[in-house]
């Protein structure tokens, strides 16, 4: 079985394409190889400078990686003055908010002056947002 890892780098990354470009392909690979249904409400239509891009595709792709016993998935990716990215999912939840923090993911937003969190209880689902000011 595939990664969700390894459909990031196979399927698709930041690098070379726009940020709206990379996120829809990896949704896509990653709705087909899971099964799980991922409504996109919004993706940016302007660029987005790399370093914000790059997190932003990180954030979605650990978001993603942790998404366990879900039937649907949401996200909206949005860029004004402000980044934001949420992923929503009715999944199991998690039992820590630790888990989905894989080193320095919340280092890294604030570093860019933004921030991470996690809101997740078990039974009720996740949700992770990013916000990074551009």
């Amino acid at each position: 079985m595939t990664a969700v890892s390894d459909l990031a780098r196979e399927s698709s990354h930041v690098t070379g394409r726009t940020l709206r470009e990379s996120v829809e392909a990896f949704v896509a690979g990653w709705g087909k190889h899971t099964a799980i249904p991922v409504e996109v409400w919004a993706l940016p239509k302007r660029a987005v400078p790399d370093e914000a891009a790059g997190l932003a595709f990180a954030v979605l792709v650990d978001a993603l990686s942790a998404v366990e016993q879900a039937t649907y998935v949401s996200m909206a990716l949005t860029a004004g003055e402000t980044l934001r990215l949420t992923v929503c999912d009715d999944g199991s939840g998690l039992a820590s908010r630790e888990v989905l923090d894989h080193g320095d993911l919340r280092a890294r937003a604030a570093t860019l002056g933004g921030r991470y969190d996690i809101a997740s209880s078990t039974g009720d689902g996740t949700t992770i947002t990013l916000e990074l000011p551009l």
